[in-house]
């Protein structure tokens, strides 16, 4: 090969001898030749199936994040509906969203697995009187005037 580069008067002897070469071993340089290539796509398909798999991850967060920001939004209209005298409760599952973290808890319930996980929590006994009641409800103008005040 030195002599090729270098075109030195016997360059023709060294072709013709790696031709020679190459003619006796064909199968052996088509098989290395086939191994190379065989890692290199095994390579490729690993970069490929790393690829996916984050973009999937990506995928999963940002579903994530949406449920989120989902679920603080209807918490926030719901208690705002409770405190304007429009409901009764803000619902369960949103309440055990906030109180366990949301993360957490919607992850839960995306896995089906919050019929399980979920359970009662004691009662406690209500007062000989009742339960307070609040004496003025909230309606939309006081509720509006506290928003105003900060």
């Amino acid at each position: 090969i030195f002599s090729i580069v270098n075109e030195e008067p016997n360059a023709e002897e060294c072709k013709a001898k790696i031709k020679q070469y190459e003619e006796a071993h064909r199968t052996e340089i088509v098989i290395r030749q086939s191994h190379r290539a065989d890692e290199e796509r095994a390579i490729q398909d690993q970069i490929a199936a790393e690829q996916r798999e984050a973009e999937r991850r990506k995928r999963d967060y940002q579903e994530g994040e949406k449920a989120i920001a989902l679920a603080k939004r209807k918490y926030k209209q719901e208690s705002t509906e409770v405190l304007l005298g429009e409901r009764e409760e803000v619902s369960a599952d949103l309440v055990a969203a906030q109180m366990q973290g949301y993360r957490n808890e919607l992850k839960r319930q995306r896995e089906g697995k919050a019929a399980a996980t979920n359970f009662v929590s004691p009662r406690v006994r209500e007062p000989e009187g009742g339960l307070l009641k609040r004496e003025t409800k909230f309606d939309r103008e006081i509720y509006r005037k506290r928003q105003a005040a900060g």
